[in-house]
């Protein structure tokens, strides 16, 4: 019979065959189950927990086939932990340390099984024995096992919580979290699940609350908190507020031996390093001051507490105070002057400016600082009695050496002054043409000989022939008209180098400012501030180029404007290639890409696109009173003019801010919802179409709120859109179960009949079912 050295010897010969090919994991971990379970020899149990620890932490192992495998291995897991209620035996720590990290790897895997196989509740109560037997130990275990502890709860509140859903139509490649769990699971309902892991979380954040003073738990704690403050933004403040508020130094109070000075310095330096962390990832975050502040904290509070315990890196020298030690500091006597330090000297004298070239005025002579500030305040608004009180106590505090030096610079600028020419009006001419050609004259140069003159009269033209010719005026060629592709290529050559330039404008603004800097002037300030030289001034063109660069940008030759359901992409191969439709496609592109920091380009521009159509409208309108020639199709048109136009008269902006509020819907999340109303708050005119989109988004359960939000506030505060909108959210209470609750809040309002006809409903279908 095999010896239990032996069967390890051929389980490390396993081992090494997996980690070189990751592929036979499947085959080898079923079949070693039987040789590691609860009845083997204590070594095959250490090598086994091992095994299956190292299995479902690695990462070349893909997550298919861990989902796969780790159902075969909780009753392993189970026999590990439950050993002593089994046998009667207490199990080694070290197996149960290895078996604790095993359930941390796979309790994600167990849990999106048990949410798409909601009939197999065996598998979820395994998992469930698993984790109370852990929890029971977290707080008596050994040192390690408690680290082990510590990981695997913190695994269970990310996996309890609800997560970004990064693609609702393919949940088996989402991330495993709280958010896949349907509302009426059977088995793991979420409410519960939810309940837990706030618990667990607490449970957690209650080590760094009591200001624990075990440095392996403190750290361990951290490390595991920084994982949710990274991955579930729901829960990340208040993991940040507990970790400001925790401690470190509690035990620097006391005498402090060997032990508590390196878990003085492990708890600080660990905490410093999750707070810098979490600034490193979003140096915008909310708490940052805070953050920053207290890491600043730490680290003086280190260094404060290990100087004043002597245990810094190197003594402090024992210096003289006086700097006249010969013994050690030799060359002091060099730079002392009059049996004086350097400290005990008195400070240098200021240097004072010299006067600007030309004339000066008196205010200028005896100015001596070169602070501007105070070279230009006036002192004619102070009262004079104030000036009385102020003028004698400031005199006696000016020092006698740099009163005396100020006195003599004005008396040196009085003398250099005087000494100067008056400059005549040739030198002030020359002074602002910038001629300096009497430098060149040369007194030994004599005036030009008698064959010099002649020579230049010879080159003259002769007299009288001047006023008899006609000089005509001079016009460069027209050049050759461009063909359609010269247009084409010409016309995606200007779109991109505009757009090249924006993003230029916005990585340097965002070097200069980050979003302070990107987000520019507000308002109608925006537009007084738009130069064309910065990135809001440059958007404004850009912007206007494709509503009003030319009032037929966007038409066809025959001057009508394409309807709302013609082709109006960016011309393909072989068709005309408009600008105007080319830099629409571009801004829809520019806003999608970071809609949340772009959401005023996009109000912007549909704010310049409905302008432009009501002009183009009222042109349109004009034209056709003019060909009627009737004065009262006329004042008709005018009246029409002043009128709010029907969104179907106003193609472009109808087409545009319908179709980027539909690209823009699938990205939105339950964060997103101030995005959203303000998109639809800001843009000059909203029908029906805008509102079935917002409908739509109700469709997902989880932004039920986020369209019910977007409805309140139109019905509130947008008069013109109310009973639309009104309209809406009756539909969306009839159709969607879901948005029943929030919606049925809108329509105790503002449409109670509503609720009444469902409740008469509801009553009428029970009493036909109890008939029946």
């Amino acid at each position: 019979m095999a010896t239990p050295s032996d069967i390890v010897h051929q389980l490390n010969q396993a081992r090494r065959i997996v980690l070189t090919d990751p592929k036979i994991y499947p085959q080898v971990v079923p079949g070693v189950l039987n040789v590691i379970g609860a009845n083997a020899h204590i070594d095959l149990r250490r090598w086994g927990s091992d095994f299956l620890a190292e299995t479902f932490a690695s990462p070349v192992l893909g997550a298919d086939e861990k989902q796969k495998l780790c159902l075969g291995v909780l009753d392993t897991l189970r026999s590990y932990l439950n050993r002593k209620e089994e046998v009667g035996e207490d199990e080694d720590p070290n197996v149960v340390k290895s078996a604790v990290q095993c359930a941390a790897s796979i309790y994600p895997f167990v849990f999106r099984h048990t949410v798409f196989n909601a009939a197999d509740s065996e598998t979820w109560g395994k998992m469930a024995g698993i984790k109370s037997s852990i929890l029971r130990r977290m707080d008596t275990a050994p040192a390690g096992v408690r680290i082990c502890c510590i990981i695997f709860v913190a695994r269970v509140v990310q996996t309890q919580t609800p997560g970004l859903i990064a693609d609702p139509r393919r949940p088996e490649q989402n991330e495993i979290s709280l958010a896949l769990v349907p509302r009426e699971h059977p088995t793991i309902p979420p409410t519960n699940l939810e309940a837990e892991a706030s618990g667990l979380l607490d449970r957690l954040l209650g080590v760094l609350q009591d200001n624990d003073t075990d440095a392996l738990v403190v750290t361990a704690t951290l490390n595991s908190l920084s994982t949710l403050v990274q991955r579930r933004a729901s829960i990340s403040t208040k993991i940040l507020m507990t970790v400001l508020n925790f401690n470190p130094l509690k035990l620097a109070g006391a005498p402090m031996t060997g032990k508590d000075r390196i878990a003085i310095k492990s708890m600080a330096r660990t905490t410093m390093s999750f707070l810098l962390n979490v600034l490193k990832r979003n140096p915008q975050h909310q708490l940052a001051i805070r953050l920053q502040q207290r890491t600043e904290q730490l680290r003086h509070g280190l260094i404060e507490v290990f100087s004043e315990n002597g245990l810094g890196k190197r003594k402090v020298p024992d210096e003289p105070t006086d700097g006249l030690d010969d013994a050690k500091r030799r060359r002091i006597e060099v730079t002392a002057a009059n049996g004086t330090t350097p400290q005990q000297q008195p400070p240098p004298l200021p240097v004072h400016p010299p006067l600007p070239p030309g004339p000066v005025t008196v205010a200028q002579l005896f100015t001596l600082t070169r602070d501007p500030s105070a070279a230009g305040f006036h002192v004619g608004p102070i009262p004079l009695h104030i000036v009385s009180q102020l003028v004698p106590p400031l005199l006696q505090s000016i020092d006698q050496r740099r009163f005396d030096d100020a006195i003599a610079a004005v008396r040196a600028r009085v003398l250099q002054r005087g000494s100067q020419h008056a400059a005549s009006a040739v030198d002030a001419a020359r002074g602002v043409t910038g001629d300096e050609d009497d430098d060149d004259y040369d007194p030994s140069m004599g005036f030009p000989g008698h064959d010099q003159v002649m020579n230049r009269l010879d080159q003259m033209p002769p007299e009288g022939v001047g006023h008899d010719i006609a000089v005509a005026a001079f016009t460069l060629p027209s050049a050759p008209p461009m063909t359609e592709e010269q247009r084409r290529q010409n016309g995606k050559m200007a779109l991109t180098r505009v757009f090249g330039t924006l993003a230029e404008l916005d990585r340097e603004a965002k070097a200069k400012g980050g979003k302070k800097a990107i987000d520019g002037e507000k308002g109608f300030n925006r537009l007084a501030a738009a130069n064309g030289q910065d990135r809001e001034g440059w958007l404004t063109l850009i912007i206007r180029l494709a509503t009003r660069a030319t009032f037929e940008l966007g038409e066809e030759e025959d001057g009508e404007v394409k309807e709302e359901g013609e082709e109006r992409a960016v011309a393909k191969k072989g068709q005309p290639f408009d600008l105007a439709n080319g830099i629409r496609e571009a801004l829809i592109t520019y806003v999608v890409d970071d809609f949340r920091r772009r959401i005023d380009v996009a109000i912007a521009w549909l704010n310049e696109e409905w302008y432009a159509d009501r002009l183009a409208l009222q042109t349109r309108q004009a034209d056709n009173s003019t060909a009627n020639n009737d004065e009262e199709d006329a004042e008709d048109s005018d009246t029409a003019a002043k009128r709010t136009p029907a969104i179907a008269d106003l193609p472009n902006y109808n087409h545009y801010s319908l179709r980027l509020l539909t690209i823009l819907s699938p990205y939105l999340d339950t964060k997103d919802g101030r995005h959203l109303i303000r998109f639809l708050s800001e843009i000059p005119q909203i029908d029906r179409a805008h509102l079935e989109v917002v409908k739509k988004i109700a469709d997902d359960p989880e932004r039920v709120g986020l369209a019910t939000q977007a409805l309140l506030y139109l019905i509130m505060l947008r008069p013109p859109v109310r009973g639309t909108a009104v309209d809406v959210a009756e539909e969306l209470w009839r159709e969607n179960e879901d948005a029943r609750g929030p919606v049925g809040k809108i329509l105790a309002k503002w449409r109670p009949g509503v609720l009444e006809e469902g409740k008469k409903e509801v009553g009428d279908g029970e009493g036909v079912k109890a008939e029946a």
